[in-house]
Parts: C-alpha cells; structure tokens; sequence
C-alpha cells in the first residue's frame, strides 16, 4: 500500500538512522526504494551491510541529482501511496501511520514541519505558524516543499524539475493548485527536518530557483493569491540582498492586499531583512 523513497547523495552520516526510522514505523511500508545518486563515500556499504534484506537499493550510475533521483524513485515503486524521505531528514515512529488516517480523499498530502534538528537529531528550534485553512494561501506563501513531509496518491505524483532546483520542491506544489489537485495540509508534527553544513538547499542557488518559480508563475497565479505569492519573492529577494527588487515586490502585495501587513510574523521579516543599512 504505501512505498517510501529514500533519495541519498553521500550521505553516510545520516542514512543509517533515516533508514532504521523507516523500518520502524507502527504502519510497515510495502518497500522501501533508496537510490543512491552516485555517493562517493560509504553510504552504499553502510546500505548493504546494514539494510540489504530490507531496503531495494538502486544506485544511479552518474550524479543525476535529487529531481531525476526522486522521479526514479517513484518509477519503480508500486505502493498506492508514495513517500519521499531525504537521506538527512527524519520521521517519528507514527509518521505513515497518522498521515494515512488523515489521507481522505487528498491527492497530495503535506505534514508541516515544525521541528528543525541538529546534525545529532537535537531540537533547534520548532516552528509556531499558524496554518491557513485556505490550502493555496499555504502553497502560494512559500510555506509547502520539503519532499520529507511529503507524499502522492498513485497517478497524481508531478515529477520534480530540474530547472527549479533547489525550489523544485515548492514549484511541484503550485503546478498540482494550478491544475486543481486535492492537496492536504495537516499537522501531525512527525516530521523533522535536519540542519547541517553539507545541506544542499542553501546559498544564493535558493534566491535563483524562486527567481525562477516567479518567472513562470506570476501570470498564472490567481489574482486572490498573487499578493501571498509577491510577498514570499519579495522576502527572499530581500533575504539575499536584493532589497530594490524585493521590496518593490512587497509593495504590490501590500497594495493588493493590506492585511498582510496585519500579520506580526510578516512584519518582522520585513524588519529583519528590508532594512540592511550595512549594505
């Protein structure tokens, strides 16, 4: 019933207790799928040794990245329900569990992470957003992308593109509102996601893969959620210095949409990052 796709690129400080977390679950997986995009250092013998009975192993032959990675995955599961997992992040025990009893009749579903860990799996801090009802304002505000906390009913998965990279992860969900998917937003809080310095989706690459997203998105945007959709570029633009273009950004949401500004959380941000007189 349900496939867990595990994706790893060197990532033998991690894999063995995201892959023992899997095996765990109260809710058993029908399989569980790790390819392997061409690791270079131990993960495939810490794989084998450890998990070889338990875990299909696919190795890619050439670095392919994450999306074709994540893509392969899906191909060769068989489950109803696929699960995406990354090889640093973690689940709690329940996680499958408590995700299918909420499933209903959801194309997509997507456990907010509230927790952000260590690299030895230590609290950093735990998010207290508060969740929109409306599940668009949630996709268009940035707030949905982490593959770990995310999960497709067969024949509705959206294959990740490359050209988003590394927000390929939020772009997969506005393609699935803009073509009317059922996507499910719950709080189940399983999910941790695992801050360290050899992940992947930092640096101004994130600047660039939203620049993109906005390029192709904003005329296709509904006009009741562009202003959410402008505010979250504009804030990214801002985080990394670009601070014209970020906050000529912000400015048509407001425009559009003052009550953003009502918002303390969004107030803050702007606090924090559109005034960088240092700059």
């Amino acid at each position: 019933m349900v496939s867990v796709v595990v994706v790893v690129h060197n990532g033998e400080a991690f894999i063995r207790e995201t892959l023992e977390r899997v095996l765990e679950q109260t809710y058993k997986p029908l399989e569980v799928i790790l390819v392997d995009d061409a690791s270079t250092d131990k993960t495939r013998d810490i794989v084998l040794k450890n998990f070889g009975k338990e875990v299909k192993y696919h190795p890619n032959e050439t670095n392919r990245e994450r999306c074709y990675s994540r893509n392969k995955g899906y191909n060769l599961s068989k489950g109803e329900y696929v699960f995406f997992l990354d090889h640093d992040d973690l689940w709690e025990p329940d996680h499958l569990e408590k995700t299918l009893n909420l499933w209903g009749d959801a194309h997509i579903m997507y456990s907010f992470p509230r927790r952000l860990v260590n690299h030895k799996g230590e609290l950093i801090r735990r998010s207290g957003k508060k969740l929109p009802e409306d599940i668009c304002i949630a996709v268009f505000s940035g707030m949905m992308g982490y593959p770990s906390a995310t999960a497709f009913r067969r024949g509705y998965f959206l294959e990740y593109r490359d050209e988003y990279i590394p927000r390929e992860d939020w772009e997969v969900f506005i393609r699935a509102c803009l073509l009317g998917y059922k996507i499910k937003l719950v709080d189940t809080d399983t999910v941790m996601i695992r801050e360290h310095v050899g992940r992947t989706s930092k640096g101004r690459k994130l600047y660039q893969g939203t620049k993109k997203v906005y390029e192709d998105y904003s005329c296709r945007v509904r006009e009741e959620y562009l202003p959410y959709f402008l505010f979250h570029i504009g804030e990214v633009s801002m985080r990394f210095g670009e601070l014209r273009e970020g906050w000529s950004l912000v400015l048509r949401a407001v425009v559009k949409k003052p009550e953003l500004l009502t918002s303390g959380r969004n107030v803050l941000t702007l606090l924090k990052r559109g005034f960088r007189f240092w700059r």
